[in-house]
């Protein structure tokens, strides 16, 4: 098996071609935050970069997307995870961006964040995302299609939005 790539904030690479799915686990400690409400989340983005319909933001409330292709999954409280099963996402769907949103605190104060990118088999990347301030919302990382092959590009761009303001950053008609 080969190495898992060791990726930073911007950094993207191409997925192996043979991959039927990817889970990005996302961690932290949370030390200095006393009971930090983390919510790990995705978006299933046209190439508008918007959610075709609401359906398509997969949350605590909503942890499957209609299409099946992608799930979040929650390990205690401390690990979220999005899964990606790359051959059922529908061909209308540019990417799919997997963010967090924290409440009561920020990012800065959670501290890092352990991003690991398995397959089945094996991992594909590991980064941390260390450099947030005053966040209290993230883009993690994206996985997305170019030139007919799945890529994936870790971000760590933070926005002081909270979870709503977040979700209709990405098209998402939110009740207020």
């Amino acid at each position: 098996m080969p190495e898992p790539v060791t990726m930073t904030p911007g950094m993207a690479i191409d997925l192996p071609t043979d991959l039927r799915g990817v889970a990005v686990n996302v961690a932290w400690s949370a030390v200095g935050v006393v009971a930090p409400e983390v919510d790990v989340v995705a978006f299933e983005l046209d190439d508008t970069d918007r959610v075709p319909s609401d359906n398509e933001f997969v949350f605590f409330n909503q942890p499957v997307s209609p299409d099946g292709a992608v799930a979040l999954s929650i390990d205690g409280d401390r690990e979220q995870a999005i899964t990606v099963e790359l051959g059922a996402v529908p061909a209308g769907i540019a990417r799919v961006t997997v963010g967090a949103a924290i409440e009561g605190a920020t990012f800065g104060d959670l501290g890092a964040l352990s991003v690991t990118v398995d397959s089945s088999a094996t991992t594909v990347a590991t980064a941390v995302l260390d450099a947030a301030t005053s966040e209290r919302s993230m883009i993690i990382a994206e996985i997305y299609r170019r030139r007919g092959a799945w890529r994936l590009r870790i971000l760590g761009q933070g926005y002081d939005d909270d979870l709503a303001a977040f979700a209709v950053r990405h098209g998402v008609q939110v009740d207020g």
